[in-house]
């Protein structure tokens, strides 16, 4: 009888481990960003079939909701505060030295990538969990343009909606192409007066998204996953490099009233991949946040060469910059 019992346990054990409550989800050596271990919203892996579940879509549409809000009211103060007008459409690609659109390619990939792995929380798939965060990306992004296509002072930029697609899109391009997640989008900003940089005083800021003098957006390569196998070794994994984008003096008067003049800065830098440095923790939201912070550039040695010259820092922007 002792000898049935242990069987029957044994082939317990064996189907709960087969078709038991792991067995309904991705497997976490399977699911991974680049060569890093990947996680959902609060730390998990998505379901391998979707399956709705209640408590957590619950709580991630609490989340979602304060999220949209807050981004509403930070726009509605900032860009659509009193001004209610007829439709129109215009072009501004030149706006920002170009700066404006790369954010909106990074706004795009961002909200994205976030949606997706809220979604993935709430019971979705790996695969519906990422096309439908794209397409909640780009119906809250469009949502944003055609709100300025309608303010007086603003107007439909089609090539703001056509940056937003490409973020959008390299996004999905990432999903179905993993080599692509050597590249990651990054964003960072610090306000231009804690660096000696001077600030907008053309107009008043309302809110730091605006604040184009303060903001540099990246693109951070994992360099030891692409480096030769003889070389790789060499190279600390957690050592990422970073090229940037940024201005200087955007809408920015001097003592007479007249314009500075924008002046553009081309950046290269060491960057960090912060899943590798942070070690993992049990608490799951934490290891989100660990991943979250790879989509943001910390200060570290950067060269800069720009319209103002060529200078290197080794806490970029803060460093004292020395020029050469």
């Amino acid at each position: 009888m002792k000898f049935k019992f242990s069987v029957l346990t044994g082939l317990f054990v064996v189907i709960t481990n087969i078709y038991g409550q792991d067995s309904l989800f991705v497997p976490i050596s399977e699911f991974k960003y680049a060569d890093n271990q990947r996680y959902t919203f609060l730390g998990g892996t998505p379901r391998i079939n979707t399956e709705i579940q209640l408590w957590p879509t619950i709580g991630m549409a609490g989340t979602f909701s304060a999220l949209v809000i807050a981004l509403q009211i930070n726009q509605a103060n900032a860009w659509w505060k009193d001004q209610s007008g007829g439709w129109r459409v215009v072009e501004d690609i030149t706006y920002a030295r170009g700066l404006d659109k790369f954010g909106h390619m990074y706004s795009g990939y961002l909200l994205s990538s976030l949606f997706g792995d809220m979604l993935m929380e709430c019971g979705f798939s790996l695969e519906p969990a990422v096309l439908t965060g794209a397409g909640m990306g780009v119906a809250y992004m469009t949502y944003v343009e055609v709100n300025d296509g309608f303010a007086k002072d603003w107007g439909f930029s089609p090539t703001d909606a056509i940056s937003n697609v490409v973020g959008v899109g390299y996004f999905l391009a990432q999903h179905y192409w993993p080599f692509l997640e050597n590249f990651t989008p990054r964003w960072s900003y610090i306000p231009p007066e804690w660096t000696g940089d001077r600030k907008i005083n053309k107009r008043p800021i309302t809110t730091f998204i605006d604040d184009y003098n303060g903001t540099i957006l990246w693109m951070a390569v994992n360099v030891n996953r692409l480096l030769p196998q003889s070389i790789e070794p060499y190279w600390p994994d957690w050592m990422m490099m970073s090229v940037g984008y940024g201005i200087r003096n955007y809408a920015v008067t001097d003592a007479t009233g007249k314009d500075v003049g924008v002046s553009r800065r081309f950046l290269i830098g060491i960057d960090y991949d912060w899943v590798k440095i942070i070690p993992p923790s049990s608490f799951g939201l934490f290891n989100y946040l660990r991943q979250f912070m790879n989509y943001v550039r910390f200060p570290g040695p950067t060269l800069e060469i720009g319209d103002e010259g060529v200078s290197f820092g080794l806490l970029y922007p803060f460093a004292i910059i020395v020029p050469l």
